[in-house]
């Protein structure tokens, strides 16, 4: 039977997205759950979300025992998308490269991507995603284990259930052992041909998502330092309530006023009715035929036996990601002013009658630290040091010098330097810290001029055996030789 498709472009707010209602899709990929076994009778059972393919397990997201909805899940990576069907791993492939390097639009590049989804509503957009799992490690190696990942709570305690954002970590659907150097290399020329690459995510909870295409490309965009965008597609399982104690109060259901996914909040009104009514028929999701197989797979682990060596500058640039509460902080606060910045700085939680950000000064600092670091560093850098240096507020200082050492930049090393120099007693438990960063960034320095020196020496040796002067595009390609035998080398 063949199955309905109906899609609908959209804008709430300034977002744009495309709206797509599933019906008697194939059920080949989506996600199914199930509760666990707890020893406690009165405690809210484990509950297991898994993403499939067909019978195949791909990823197994945990709730633990007695978790609600702003709990974090256990994550970790149970099988890769290669051993699915050819015929599913090639409309896989061809979604980014369709969008992406031929320019079709979001419509036509998903449709057969469409077909092998469960029957559901999904919102479709293009993002820009980090290449991380949130915790400043490479996404392609940092699920072989299960644990537990910060942000993969249904709702963020730090955001709330009516912010919008974009699900951008990533969790791999590839191997470590599928990770090839000649494939990235194929996506980075591309790159430097004009062409456009990217890749294809599903959203799985909270702000991650599976990608399901385009790992060598996020790697090559990670190591060109360019921006890795997806077509990303987030399931519609949650809505959103009017006012709940009124409903209360009159003995009443309270009324849905939005079908909720992370990126937007659809008011219902703007929903087609059909859409609408098929969604609220279909909202408990689709038990897949394979079932009892997916149950029996979820325990397992991802086997890492012929692992390869992903390059070192790779996992050091994805060390430098925005993390995940930096990430969070960034969606939930929209503005901080210099009155407000300047307020909290002398340990109010308000300006006025106005909350700045919380009641909590604590949680004020740190999501202000965070926010700045993310979208303004000469900002982040001049409230992150008045904090450390005032004796008044050290209950924060722990934190705000981790954020400092997070981040390599001249400003934090020469503040350090002068923290070191003048051995305070507020700063002694930071002094192993400061001490590792100045000697850190040195090395960095050091090693930066040593390369400069090599290059020079290699650049010069060139020009000597050739004997006369080299146009710009001989050097290019000079640089261009020395880098390749370097990579080589």
């Amino acid at each position: 039977m063949k199955s309905l498709i109906n899609t609908y472009q959209m804008t709430v707010g300034n977002r744009e997205f495309l709206l797509v209602d599933v019906a008697r899709g194939q059920g080949a990929i989506g996600t199914t759950t199930f509760p666990g076994k707890t020893g406690n009778p009165y405690e809210r059972p484990p509950q297991t979300e898994l993403l499939y393919c067909n019978g195949e397990a791909i990823i197994n997201l945990t709730k633990p025992a007695g978790g609600d909805e702003y709990t974090d899940k256990m994550v970790n990576q149970i099988n890769t998308l290669s051993a699915c069907d050819d015929d599913i791993k090639t409309v896989l492939a061809t979604v980014s490269d369709n969008h992406f390097t031929y320019s079709q639009s979001m419509s036509r590049s998903l449709n057969a991507f469409f077909d092998l989804l469960t029957d559901g509503l999904y919102v479709c957009h293009e993002s820009k995603m980090l290449p991380g799992d949130g915790s400043g490690r490479f996404f392609w190696t940092a699920y072989t284990i299960k644990h537990q990942v910060t942000g993969t709570a249904d709702v963020n305690r730090t955001m709330g259930k009516e912010s919008n954002y974009i699900p951008c970590f990533l969790i791999p659907t590839l191997s470590p052992a599928e990770f090839s150097e000649p494939k990235v290399k194929a996506q980075r020329e591309k790159m430097r041909a004009g062409k456009k690459i990217g890749g294809l995510a599903y959203h799985l909870s909270g702000m991650y998502s599976a990608l399901l295409d385009g790992h060598h490309s996020a790697t090559a965009c990670l190591l060109g330092d360019a921006d890795f965008r997806c077509v990303v597609v987030e399931p519609i399982n949650n809505v959103l309530y009017g006012d709940v104690e009124h409903a209360a109060q009159h003995d009443r259901e309270p009324k849905i006023t939005a079908l909720s996914c992370p990126y937007v909040k659809i008011p219902v009104e703007e929903i087609p009715s059909a859409v609408l009514e098929s969604f609220l028929l279909r909202r408990t999701g689709v038990r897949p035929k394979y079932f009892p197989e997916l149950v029996k797979k979820a325990g397992k682990t991802i086997r890492t036996s012929n692992r390869r060596s992903i390059p070192k500058e790779v996992l050091i640039k994805a060390e430098l990601l925005p993390d995940c509460a930096v990430i969070e902080s960034a969606y939930a606060v929209t503005e901080l002013t210099d009155e407000q910045l300047d307020a909290l700085l002398a340990g109010e939680t308000k300006l006025g009658d106005e909350t700045i950000i919380s009641h909590n000064y604590y949680n004020s600092v740190v999501t202000a630290c965070n926010y700045l670091q993310y979208e303004d560093f000469e900002r982040f850098f001049n409230f992150a040091s008045s904090i450390i240096t005032n004796p008044d507020l050290t209950a924060t200082h722990k934190y705000v010098m981790e954020r400092l050492c997070s981040i390599s930049d001249e400003k934090i090393y020469n503040l350090f330097v002068t923290l070191n120099d003048n051995a305070d007693s507020m700063h002694s438990n930071f002094s192993e810290a400061i001490g590792m960063y100045i000697k850190n960034y040195e090395k960095q320095i050091n090693d930066s001029i040593v390369e400069k020196n090599l290059k020079a020496q290699k650049q010069n040796k060139v020009i000597n055996m050739l004997g006369s002067e080299m146009s710009k595009e001989g050097i290019a390609q000079m640089d261009a030789i020395i880098k390749a035998s370097r990579g080589r080398g």
